[in-house]
């Protein structure tokens, strides 16, 4: 999966773990994190305004809470213009959004930014106020079943496109959706999103087929091998719904529990 969103799966779901369980949030940052901030809107004060800006992921979720917050959600968009871009950084257009006692919602969007001195990622994340809120929270259905049958269908053209070693990763997120715990990024030991165990099959086989990025990518050779073999249609369709129930999934695993 993109590290940004990963990274934002991460947070939303430790942030609703430490409402549920009314915990301090515990948070491991993961190994190309160097810095991440949160930059508040400015609070009205008696003497003018303060700016805010809390230095950690705890840090954070502490001053929401002394905020009022009550709830959050990931929201991330179902489809792109293009998948091309979704290979390099700034790109999910995806939002931590909290809601806050009194109705108050207010969303966070993160800007990536490399340090190569460090060759570590600085992120900051900046409040901005949801005006025009939805009257109802956000839900997301269980879409097991539609992001199974897509599955299928695009490791078949993987097969006959020759893109063998694709057809294999769509088939281990079939098997993990199935029950296997040969989870990917247990393999390359990324810490796990706190999120119940039926929850995460779902979201680490969203994690294991998310094959949209660069170079090396499902946007790289496979649309040329998919032209040569005159199945252009085949493979846009496939893939824009692959992205499709990637994103639900995600958002079902990380929101709904």
């Amino acid at each position: 999966m993109n590290g940004q969103m990963y990274q934002m799966c991460c947070i939303t779901a430790a942030a609703k773990k430490a409402l549920i369980e009314k915990s301090e949030l515990s948070y491991t940052p993961l190994k190309y994190e160097n810095r991440i901030e949160f930059q508040f809107l400015p609070e009205k004060k008696l003497f003018g305004t303060k700016k805010y800006k809390s230095e950690n992921v705890p840090a954070w979720y502490d001053c929401c809470v002394n905020k009022g917050l009550v709830d959050i959600k990931l929201l991330a968009p179902i489809a792109v213009k293009d998948r091309n871009i979704l290979g390099f950084s700034n790109t999910t257009q995806s939002s931590l959004v909290c809601f806050y006692e009194e109705g108050k919602v207010a969303y966070f969007s993160p800007q990536w930014e490399f340090d190569s001195v460090q060759n570590k990622w600085n992120i900051l994340y900046t409040e901005q106020e949801w005006y025009d809120a939805p009257s109802g929270k956000p839900h997301f259905e269980n879409n097991i079943e539609s992001f199974k049958a897509v599955l299928s269908e695009i490791k078949e053209l993987a097969y006959k496109i020759d893109c063998d070693n694709f057809a294999r990763v769509f088939q281990k997120a079939l098997d993990i959706l199935s029950g296997s715990f040969d989870y990917t990024d247990t393999v390359y030991n990324v810490p796990l999103p706190k999120i119940p165990e039926e929850k995460l099959h779902i979201f680490q086989a969203a994690s294991t087929a998310d094959v949209f990025g660069a170079m090396g990518s499902w946007n790289d050779s496979p649309p040329y091998m998919a032209h040569e073999k005159g199945m252009d249609k085949e493979y846009e369709f496939l893939s824009s719904e692959l992205l499709k129930q990637i994103r639900l999934s995600t958002l079902y695993a990380i929101n709904e529990w």
